[in-house]
């Protein structure tokens, strides 16, 4: 099956970008863009259309995270990882889906880390713990975490009311500003026994595929194309930048032309590299809807591919950057802007190769 580029209107591109330095003065998403966002259900993209979601597959949705990344780094970063909790509704106990889905602006925040634990208790959980990085964290309504379990040690999924956990606002990094990746933190919680779930294709309580797909190889792709649509985000902004440049001598002149040579030359890898990631991702979506299950060599395809398109989208971009000249430095800046949300975001440990 042929998964088209999801293209976005150039009203709803303006209405992603105007706001974009502002978003990151402010440190989170602008009025504006949240109302797009739920607008246009960009929160659940995984979420069934009997609960008011878009029920995306995995290809589409991640055709369509990069083209929002493209518009601005933060909101696809915000829409990626909050779509991705919002998936965790396959694994919900029916109870649950419809406690927390009966509201369509319920908006998912979380973080992968294990740093909590919950002591089993007559009345459910008694839940301890603090966790980083949950990108979205102030427009959030409720928030998944992972916690050992005690006794016993195994990790389960658990999620909060937003009034039931601590932000701490510490985004303090160089770039993703508007993402607002704040730690939350819980103490003594109580939580009734329904508030548990297990993220693994065995659990999936729903019968859409997304649920069944492997959980790494779905959070990799979508990191990726964020990544590649912040690329490509700057290479626009570059081309732009060095066309309108003015040149009053002839070096001027030459680091010019090298630049759109990188920008012509780097615009082809990119597409070769953009080309090789989504043949093998719908390699492997297509293998998985026909016969629910993925071939090993399909999945390392997809996670080498994924890797393969973070690593060097940030490469380019970065050879790309010196040719710029000194207002690419300049911090208010939207080519500035793109270039510290890309060396943020690949800095996620999916994305580095660990060998």
């Amino acid at each position: 099956m042929m998964y088209p580029a999801s293209v976005l209107s150039p009203e709803i591109t303006n209405t992603i970008r105007k706001d974009c330095l502002k978003a990151e003065e402010q440190g989170r998403l602008t009025p504006e863009q949240l109302a797009l966002i739920y607008r246009e259900k960009w929160f659940h993209l995984f979420v069934p259309k009997e609960y008011g979601g878009l029920a995306l597959s995995l290809p589409e949705a991640v055709r369509l995270e990069e083209r929002i990344a493209r518009a601005d780094g933060s909101v696809g970063w915000v829409v990626t990882l909050c779509a991705g909790a919002a998936m965790f509704i396959g694994y919900f106990s029916e109870e649950l889906a419809n406690e927390i889905f009966v509201d369509p602006y319920v908006c998912l925040a979380g973080s992968g880390q294990a740093t909590g634990t919950a002591k089993i208790i007559h009345e459910g959980f008694e839940i301890n713990g603090s966790w980083p990085y949950a990108s979205g964290a102030p427009d959030a309504t409720h928030f998944t975490a992972n916690c050992k379990i005690e006794p016993g040690g195994q990790i389960q999924s658990f999620i909060f009311k937003k009034e039931e956990v601590t932000l701490q606002p510490n985004w303090k990094y160089l770039g993703l500003n508007a993402t607002a990746g704040y730690s939350f933190s819980v103490k003594n919680l109580i939580i009734p026994a329904n508030r548990t779930f297990i993220i693994d294709p065995v659990n999936a309580r729903l019968s859409h595929p997304v649920y069944r797909y492997p959980f790494l190889q779905l959070a990799e792709t979508t990191i990726a194309a964020n990544i590649s649509g912040m690329c490509l985000s700057f290479f626009d902004l570059a081309k732009q930048l060095l066309t309108q440049r003015q040149h009053t001598n002839s070096r001027s002149e030459g680091v010019k032309n090298k630049g759109l040579q990188l920008i012509t030359s780097g615009l082809a890898e990119i597409d070769m590299l953009r080309q090789i990631f989504y043949t093998t991702l719908d390699a492997s979506w297509s293998s998985h809807v026909a016969t629910n299950e993925i071939p090993s060599l399909e999945l390392n395809a997809v996670s080498r591919a994924s890797m393969n398109l973070a690593r060097q989208s940030r490469n380019l971009v970065n050879a790309l950057y010196p040719f710029c000249g000194i207002y690419a430095a300049r911090t208010d800046t939207m080519i500035n802007q793109v270039w510290r949300n890309i060396n943020t975001a690949s800095q996620h440990t999916l994305l580095v190769a660990s060998t």
